[in-house]
């Protein structure tokens, strides 16, 4: 499918095209709901809509550019964009290890969850824990997400996202 349009300007006939095509796809692949994920900018997939308000949606704010492959959507998921490269085991890397190697991970970037199993699930179920006491808004997890891809988005620094965490670190209750 012709995904061009993405990059188009949202007042051309490109991307309005483009859009309902996206639309029609999706809703020719939706299974049991009326609901779809939102692919714009701001739900970045984490929300639900009818079709009405995520045309809104990817109109007034913009479709993420990151969302090349639409797996969400009835695209089938690739592993890899480069058929040259083999995903399964190989050498003794996982067969995902081509995900650390093309975001310059190594081992030491996962952290040491130790031997106790229990340690990595507490870390895990944090997640579904609000932000705060009496935030209904957000979960950690999805705080977390949120400022990674807003990061991402403008290009922040390492250093400068850390500040930034610790800030809010102090700022929140």
């Amino acid at each position: 499918m012709d995904k061009s349009w993405m990059h188009s300007d949202r007042r051309s006939k490109a991307y309005e095209f483009g859009v309902e095509a996206f639309l029609n796809f999706a809703v020719e692949n939706l299974l049991t709901t009326t609901h779809i994920r939102c692919p714009c900018v701001k739900c970045v997939n984490l929300k639900l809509f009818g079709v009405g308000i995520i045309r809104d949606h990817v109109y007034f704010n913009g479709i993420d550019q990151s969302y090349k492959n639409w797996t969400f959507h009835g695209e089938p998921w690739e592993a890899t964009t480069n058929a040259s490269r083999n995903v399964e085991e190989d050498d003794g890397h996982s067969r995902y290890s081509f995900v650390s190697e093309e975001i310059d991970m190594d081992d030491n970037d996962f952290g040491d969850f130790g031997s106790d199993p229990y340690e990595f699930a507490n870390v895990i179920g944090d997640g579904d824990q609000p932000v705060y006491p009496g935030c209904r808004k957000y979960t950690k997890l999805s705080a977390l997400v949120k400022l990674y891809n807003l990061k991402a988005k403008h290009g922040m620094s390492d250093v400068c996202f850390t500040e930034l965490l610790i800030l809010q670190g102090d700022l929140l209750p």
